[in-house]
């Protein structure tokens, strides 16, 4: 898939097929209108997905990612991309929401970008979706442009489930319930935190509870702090394990939130890896003992739980 990261940069001349929209989360509902995109495909169109690598919102508001009113994440930018890689895009047109976009007359928007950069010839888009200055432009304006230009276009429907309107908003109040079983349904994939293995206290291997260490970056959403029946993939092996999300009480004054998992069946080395840590099922909120050593009956308790959990599934 190619990437393109800037609007100077853009300039298809083969005819296209591009799916519309912020994609943040790239839940089941982004994905019917980003599938709708790639369906259209023809011998003589690309797919495309055109998206922002930042939330308009945060820009708007001038709220930089980090700031606790900001809208954070759902999934990092690298699992984002890696998302609609795997559904097969021939493109990914991911660019800054900056002055020059926010400012943009709907028109201009459909002009400049939909005909002459991207070469539309179909566009997938949801029934919610707004363009152009104070998100002046539609989808009816939107279909009216597309007819006049000779565009086809499809837009999708709100998708449910259980009755409610699967987005964004709600999967990140699913996210700080804990409540990870609804928000691998609305996603359509479980939870997901990776990064690269750290240096820890090294207390786990100390008393024979090895874990590994990930930082969470306060771009993301994160769940309550607590315990949490987890995977772990390492390269392309699947591991079941138990984690630990917030900030360590028993064992550390001050710190940064980070994801601690002790992996089940598991000895090689990991630190510097990158490793992926899927959130299943909420166990218990993150306690600050008295004593390490009741922490640690508790996590021996925690992994027996965990390797139950799995054993069922």
């Amino acid at each position: 898939m190619k990437i393109i990261n800037s609007l100077e940069n853009l300039n298809i001349e083969e005819k296209t097929s591009v799916a519309l929209g912020n994609f943040d989360g790239v839940h089941i509902g982004h994905q019917k209108i980003m599938q709708n995109a790639l369906d259209a495909v023809n011998g003589s169109m690309l797919s495309v997905c055109f998206t922002f690598s930042n939330h308009p919102f945060n820009f708007i508001l001038d709220r930089d990612v980090s700031d606790p009113a900001a809208i954070k994440l759902i999934c990092s930018e690298e699992d984002k991309i890696r998302l609609i890689e795997d559904m097969g895009f021939d493109i990914l047109v991911n660019v800054p929401f900056d002055e020059n976009i926010m400012t943009m007359r709907a028109h201009d928007f459909f002009e400049s970008i939909l005909i002459r950069k991207l070469n539309a010839g179909f566009v997938s888009v949801g029934f919610n979706y707004t363009y152009g200055a104070r998100a002046e432009g539609k989808t009816d304006m939107l279909k009216e442009e597309c007819a006049a230009a000779g565009i086809d276009i499809h837009v999708e429907d709100a998708v449910k489930l259980d009755g409610k309107i699967v987005s964004s908003t709600l999967i990140r109040e699913m996210i700080k319930e804990g409540n990870m079983e609804q928000t691998q349904r609305y996603l359509g994939r479980p939870l997901v935190f990776s990064g690269k293995v750290e240096h820890g206290l090294k207390l786990g291997s100390a008393n024979g509870i090895p874990t590994a260490n990930i930082p969470v970056d306060a771009s993301r959403i994160a769940p309550p702090s607590g315990v949490y029946f987890s995977r772990v993939i390492i390269g392309d092996d699947e591991y079941a394990s138990v984690s630990n999300i917030g900030y360590k009480p028993t064992v550390q004054e001050s710190g940064g939130l980070s994801v601690e998992t002790n992996i089940f069946d598991f000895d090689a080395e990991l630190y510097g890896s990158e490793i992926a840590v899927l959130f299943d099922h909420f166990s218990r909120a993150e306690v600050k003992f008295d004593s390490r050593e009741e922490l640690f009956d508790q996590i021996r308790k925690d992994c027996a739980g965990a390797k139950e959990y799995y054993k069922k599934r």
